[in-house]
């Protein structure tokens, strides 16, 4: 009978695996001011992506009853670029700068930035490149990410950079653990956001 209760819990488990979404939407509560005008762009240069191993909307991994691996989503839909674009762009928008979202394509290559800024007539590009962003997510979440934001005046030239990488354990819940990841894994994208943008050189250089 115990073994029977493990074995539909196990199920059970699995059946709440399938089909996840985390929200990318909720931007970052900036610690800046300013009325300069400014492109953001966000490069997915992770290496899974690029390869076509998985589709550019995807954030991570939820595993079943078994440990059997189930993809999660962007809860937009869009590619996770698009949503830290976005995301971004409005936060900066909220701070008085005058924000403009373009999208990139994922590579290896930076985009040029000087034709960014050309295109947007803006005075500063904020390009943020994410080698690696997943979430892995059984009792315990698991956030693994690796995200450089670079700061560029209009002629390309670099005024400051700022990068956050690791692998974070976010907690975990034995009865729910989607439901825990939901939250607890946007927490932590608007954390680490807040972290690149609160450094000093890049706070100067928005300013």
């Amino acid at each position: 009978m115990r073994i029977l209760l493990i074995v539909l819990a196990a199920l059970a488990a699995s059946g709440c695996a399938v089909g996840n979404r985390h929200s990318y939407t909720m931007g970052p509560d900036l610690a800046l001011q300013s009325p300069r005008s400014i492109v953001v762009a966000a490069q997915d240069m992770r290496p899974y992506v690029i390869s076509g191993e998985k589709v550019p909307n995807y954030v991570g991994t939820q595993r079943g009853g078994f440990g059997n691996p189930f993809n999660v989503g962007t809860e937009s839909g869009r590619p996770l670029a698009d949503d830290f674009g976005n995301a971004i762009s409005s936060a900066l928008a909220r701070r008085g700068l005058r924000s403009t979202m373009v999208s990139v394509a994922a590579s290896g290559t930076p985009p040029d930035v000087r034709a960014l800024a050309t295109r947007a007539g803006a005075e500063r590009v904020a390009l943020v490149q994410i080698a690696d962003w997943k979430s892995d997510t059984y009792m315990v979440v698991t956030l693994r990410y690796d995200v450089t934001l670079r700061v560029f005046d209009a002629s390309g030239k670099q005024l400051a950079i700022s990068r956050v990488d690791g692998n974070d354990n976010l907690g975990g819940s034995a009865w729910d653990p989607p439901r825990h990841a939901r939250a607890a894994v946007p927490a932590a994208y608007r954390k680490k956001l807040e972290e690149l943008f609160s450094a000093q050189d890049v706070v100067r250089a928005l300013q």
